[in-house]
């Protein structure tokens, strides 16, 4: 029930802020490129698939491998991610402040839905699942811990882009797209803000099968002490068992749960950053 991401390094390089460091900005694509497409790439490949001049990526390529982000393997001439990044990737979980709180609410969910309870934070323009419960089951879905992904996709980036200003909406709106992942994605922007509108009546959001066919979820914000969506509480599964009578049961115990964690103080995350 898993879903391979995608990601395309090579379009959208002219929406970097001024600020942006052009090497930095190509190694950064290039290791989110071989986090969430083809896991091994040749030089060639990698040079193919950005864009980029085969010099300059080969440059990048030996830098980010001396210091462990990259591993060289001799015989095939194929680069993938290095131990270096699961350091760093723990050590950015480790200061997100998920606490057993907010792990024992996970359970409940979990317990009371039958079927995974994650919770996810915003960084930047993106959702990150930091922690989740699964159900004793054999069929489930389970995002991995790390799984991330733009915030227009998920029930999760509705849950927070529904309480985000307008005008910062638009701009992501234009900026990510409204990808037809499905045939039950909402493609059209006035559809999607109007259905941002009902998150916001609701308290939650819900994805019929709009990110991945045959995989449904249910999602809620948790809020800073400003007021600020930082994190989303959610329920995922299979579609046939995620009913919309279940779905909107199931959304009803997140907002619920994402308000005591909210009064508890127990998740920090990442505001929303225009950039």
């Amino acid at each position: 029930m898993k879903k391979a991401l995608s990601h395309s390094p090579k379009a959208k390089e002219d929406d970097s802020s001024i600020y942006t460091v052009p090497a930095v900005d190509r190694a950064a694509r290039i290791m989110l490129m071989l986090a969430t497409g083809t896991r091994e790439l040749t030089l060639a490949e990698i040079a193919a698939a950005t864009g980029y001049h085969k010099s300059s990526v080969h440059k990048i390529l030996i830098t980010l491998s001396h210091h462990g982000f990259l591993n060289r393997d001799e015989t095939t001439k194929r680069y993938s991610l290095g131990i270096a990044l699961a350091r760093c990737g723990q050590a950015a979980l480790d200061n997100l402040n998920v606490s057993r709180s907010a792990k024992s609410v996970l359970k409940d969910l979990s317990d009371f839905s039958g079927e995974t309870a994650n919770l996810a934070v915003l960084s930047g323009t993106r959702m990150v699942i930091v922690e989740a419960v699964e159900p004793l089951i054999e069929l489930r879905v389970s995002p991995p811990i790390g799984t991330t992904d733009s915030v227009i996709n998920k029930s999760n980036g509705k849950a927070v882009l529904a309480w985000m200003p307008e005008e910062l909406v638009n701009t992501i709106i234009k900026r990510e797209g409204l990808p037809a992942n499905t045939k039950h994605s909402i493609t059209d922007a006035r559809a999607y803000r109007k259905e941002l509108e009902s998150v916001k009546t609701l308290g939650y959001a819900m994805d019929f099968e709009e990110f991945q066919d045959g995989i449904s979820a249910v999602s809620a914000p948790i809020f800073d002490g400003e007021e600020h969506v930082v994190a989303t509480l959610s329920i995922v599964g299979p579609a046939f068992r995620m009913t919309k009578e279940k779905m909107a049961l199931f959304g009803q115990r997140c907002a619920k749960a994402a308000a005591q964690l909210r009064m508890r103080g127990q998740v920090s995350g990442q505001r929303f950053a225009d950039h």
